[in-house]
């Protein structure tokens, strides 16, 4: 459905922008809303694999690093990965997980070489308000735990029953 299809990309394209607003007032990094959002957003700890994400950034980073400029546009999509998450108080390895991701986007976000291709943003304060921005926005979720991918989809299909009411409603009105 073409109407379908035109309101969805406005919805995404909104949500994009009310995230890219929400992650320059929170930590000064401007976000391109035309980049595909990557997002992991949980509890940090070991066992949820930011760890192994944000190495994955690294070396995408890296490789990026080793090709030119007209290479790594034809090779490359734009990209913002996004984590938000808390770690406990006590919990050491956690923490040095969330200085590890801030310093890599200390280093990525402002290389400019790299540009809008690769944007690594650590949200702070994420809670449920937060997520319930982030997940709409997202193209991408990097949540392999069942309970989370369950909630990414259950806000996806209310986005998706708003977006087919609209339809309705606006037919039945012509």
């Amino acid at each position: 459905n073409e109407d379908l299809q035109i309101q969805w990309r406005a919805a995404k394209r909104s949500n994009k922008l009310k995230v890219a607003s929400l992650i320059k007032e929170r930590t000064g990094y401007i976000v391109s809303p035309d980049s595909m959002f990557d997002i992991q957003v949980k509890r940090i700890h070991e066992y949820k694999r930011q760890l192994l994400n944000i190495l994955g950034i690294v070396y995408r980073y890296k490789k990026m690093k080793e090709m030119s400029a007209s290479e790594r546009k034809k090779k490359f999509v734009p990209r913002v990965c996004i984590f938000g998450g808390k770690a406990f108080a006590t919990y050491v390895q956690a923490k040095r997980i969330v200085k590890f991701i801030t310093d890599v986007g200390a280093t990525v976000n402002h290389d400019p070489d790299i540009g809008d291709l690769l944007k690594v943003i650590f949200v702070p304060d994420y809670n449920v308000s937060v997520a319930e921005l982030l997940i709409p926005a997202s193209e991408l979720s990097q949540h392999i735990s069942e309970d989370m991918s369950l909630r990414f989809m259950e806000i996806l299909q209310n986005i998706e029953y708003s977006c087919c009411e609209h339809i309705v409603s606006s037919k039945s009105e012509s």
